[in-house]
């Protein structure tokens, strides 16, 4: 995996913040409140929290990739399929298209995307819940293990995209990118840094993110159609 690969996880990941905070500021806030009354000014505390969740999370990502791609390699190997990478690619470029939209507001589409993963949540939701509320960190990885399979988009999306790096390990390490690329907003939501929030949302900053993951969707798009051409 070369160097522009991981920085790019990275940055789909950081562009994606806005999406990430709607999707787990629930759990960031129980996160905090889910300490003792004496506890919650403690930021050490607070902040221990924050990182066994995130790492649990981060592993769940993965996890997730290795499985994927273990199953592709397999499934390629088996059939012997030409060009899978450069479909793969293609798809994940029209997925990074899909993801800047839906953060521009301009097409619910990557939602329809989201539905596949729900029948597993749907089984692993009851056991996330009764991990709540969490004031342990040991039971914060745990939790993070289990909400790191929250059906997402941004995490459809560049699943697919690493997938089409080309073996298991680039996979992986696409993904611990990826997932490091999103603790900034993590953090800083789940520490209740208002500015922070505001920022998040801000119309400017949420066009511009989704401005540079079209551009970066059509760019995989090239990619794939010249592998494939």
């Amino acid at each position: 995996m070369n160097e522009l690969d991981f920085w790019a996880a990275v940055t789909i990941g950081l562009l994606g913040s806005a999406h990430c905070a709607g999707m787990c500021g629930g759990i960031m806030a129980a996160l905090s409140h889910g300490l003792p009354s004496h506890q919650q000014a403690n930021l050490g505390k607070r902040f221990a929290l924050l990182g066994a969740y995130n790492g649990g999370r981060i592993i769940s990502y993965v996890m997730a990739g290795a499985i994927l791609a273990s199953l592709a390699t397999g499934m390629s190997s088996l059939f012997h399929v030409d060009h899978w990478l450069a479909g793969l690619r293609l798809l994940a470029g029209v997925l990074l298209i899909m993801m800047g939209l839906y953060l521009a507001n301009l097409n619910r589409g990557l939602l329809w995307v989201e539905k596949l993963g729900k029948p597993v949540w749907n089984r692993l939701a009851p056991l996330a819940r009764r991990q709540l509320p969490i004031t342990h960190p040991s039971k914060a990885v745990f939790a993070g293990l289990l909400w790191g399979w929250l059906p997402c988009g941004l995490v459809y999306s560049t699943l697919i995209w690493a997938l089409s790096l080309g073996s298991i390990r680039n996979t992986m390490v696409a993904m611990l990118a990826f997932g490091l690329g999103t603790l900034p907003s993590m953090f800083l939501v789940g520490a209740a840094a208002d500015a922070f929030k505001k920022l998040l949302v801000h119309k400017g900053f949420k066009l511009i993110s989704s401005v540079l993951l079209i551009a970066y969707g059509v760019h995989t798009l090239f990619i794939a159609l010249g592998q494939i051409l």
